[in-house]
């Protein structure tokens, strides 16, 4: 998958609980996570050919997890438009 959003830079993102996190393309076809605060890795952001995701870790919640995988394939903006409308 290639990010609309990446050209294998790092990025920074808020989640629904206030965590700050690093999102970093790896090699292959995932990214890596890490919180920014406390400095620690908290899983990958794993996508397939179809661009579905699939999350690798035990630190965020299924909210968080939609949000980085959002904000990595940049649906972000059409997420943040849904909640507002409800």
């Amino acid at each position: 998958m290639r990010s609309k959003l990446f050209e294998e830079r790092p990025k920074m993102a808020k989640t629904c609980t206030e965590r700050w996190v690093w999102i970093m393309p790896d090699k292959g076809d995932g990214y890596q996570l890490y919180d920014a605060l406390q400095d620690r890795l908290i899983g990958r952001i794993l996508f397939d050919a179809d661009d579905n995701w699939i999350y690798d870790g035990e630190v965020l919640n299924l909210d968080e997890q939609n949000e980085m995988a959002g904000f990595i394939s940049g649906n972000h903006k059409e997420m943040d438009n849904l909640i507002r409308g409800l």
